[in-house]
């Protein structure tokens, strides 16, 4: 299919209920890492219009012929995300249902029009779907191909041209510079069958070399991972990380916001989680820095 026919698709799933609005009014919430709870309980309601477009794509539901989309559609923000449905068995391409750790990392990111973004290891694109405006061209970047290729799917059925989807490790990302440099980091540890969990111990050092070879002038680079190795991102510049789990947690996470070229600071603050504020935002950057 063509970009405007994909568009025209978007558009079409959108009228017929694919929207935060609808997702809400059904679910109860229009958090998708909130959704996979509630899918069972939603599957058992009266269906309408909207509620049968929600339930093919978000909850999957088979329909009378035995079928089901082969993908799950999202309503996010302003976009369609594209990615496994909730309950795709583990595999090494599964493209993972966005949990919380996709919302800390694109809430985090400070407002502002870029010329470019870059995106690493962006999984179904959850970052510049949510947030397209924050750069007239975002690159997104992953190993995963089926990552890729649903990026790009999500991007076009949303009308979004600016997002570029690419397949690539930290060194073969397109070059830059780029005002802004994101990243939904996995987590070093055992090894894991599914390639977006894994990350072997020299991760976090190719990311921080990746990211300030490309980093423009007064750049920003946003981190989600875990809080030991955002607290060892190289002594340059101003580095603030905000911890979000309890002291005593077996695994610490947190986001960190580095700024290379200003003045030398670090900052490390912990902030509780709450319903009013139950995810990481760039206002824990402002609260940390004054």
């Amino acid at each position: 299919m063509t970009e405007a026919e994909l568009a025209a698709m978007g558009a079409q799933l959108r009228a017929a209920g694919l929207t935060p609005r609808a997702l809400a009014a059904w679910a109860g919430t229009d958090r998708v890492s909130a959704l996979p709870a509630r899918l069972a309980e939603v599957g058992a309601r009266p269906v309408t219009p909207a509620s049968a477009a929600l339930g093919a794509y978000v909850a999957g539901a088979v329909n009378a012929a035995g079928e089901r989309p082969g993908y799950a559609v999202l309503p996010l923000g302003p976009s369609l995300l594209v990615c496994d449905h909730a309950d795709a068995p583990a595999s090494e391409r599964r493209v993972a249902w966005p949990d919380d750790s996709s919302y800390h990392l694109a809430l985090a990111l400070p407002a502002g029009r870029r010329a470019r973004w870059l995106d690493l290891g962006c999984g179904s694109g959850f970052a510049p779907l949510l947030r397209p405006d924050l750069a007239a061209a975002i690159d997104a970047v992953d190993l995963n191909p089926r990552a890729v290729a649903w990026t790009w799917l999500g991007a076009r059925l949303s009308g979004i041209a600016h997002i570029a989807a690419w397949e690539a490790d930290l060194a073969a990302a397109p070059g830059g510079p780029y005002e802004l440099i994101t990243c939904n980091a996995p987590i070093p540890g055992a090894p894991d069958v599914e390639l977006w969990r894994r990350a072997d111990p020299g991760l976090f050092g190719r990311l921080w070399t990746a990211a300030l070879g490309r980093i423009a002038p007064a750049g920003w680079i946003v981190v989600h991972g875990a809080l030991a190795e955002l607290e060892a991102a190289p002594a340059i510049g101003t580095r603030v990380v905000v911890a979000y789990t309890p002291e005593d947690a077996p695994a610490a996470f947190g986001v960190l916001w580095w700024r290379p070229d200003a003045a030398d600071r670090a900052v490390v603050r912990r902030r509780v989680l709450d319903v009013a504020r139950p995810h990481v935002s760039a206002q824990d950057y402002l609260d940390a820095v004054t």
